[in-house]
């Protein structure tokens, strides 16, 4: 199993270019060096959007989702 593409296959959005990918990877046409390349890409954005909402997140939104509140009925 190749790990860079792999994580490629959880967290490219675009199925499209990840056929891409797996087509000219499996033939040798693409180097590791440049799936990986693609992948620091993909995670980057994603830890950099994650950065983003993170930051948005105020104390009151904490204070709300940790507050002890009763279950519902089931």
């Amino acid at each position: 199993v190749d790990v860079p593409f792999k994580y490629l296959s959880f967290f490219l959005e675009d199925d499209a270019e990840l056929e891409h990918i797996r087509s000219e990877y499996g033939s040798g046409r693409m180097l590791t060096g440049e799936v990986k390349k693609r992948l620091i890409e993909v995670l980057s954005e994603l830890v950099q959007r994650h950065g983003r909402a993170r930051a948005s997140v105020t104390d009151e939104m904490v204070d709300a989702f940790m507050a002890v509140r009763p279950l519902p009925n089931m």
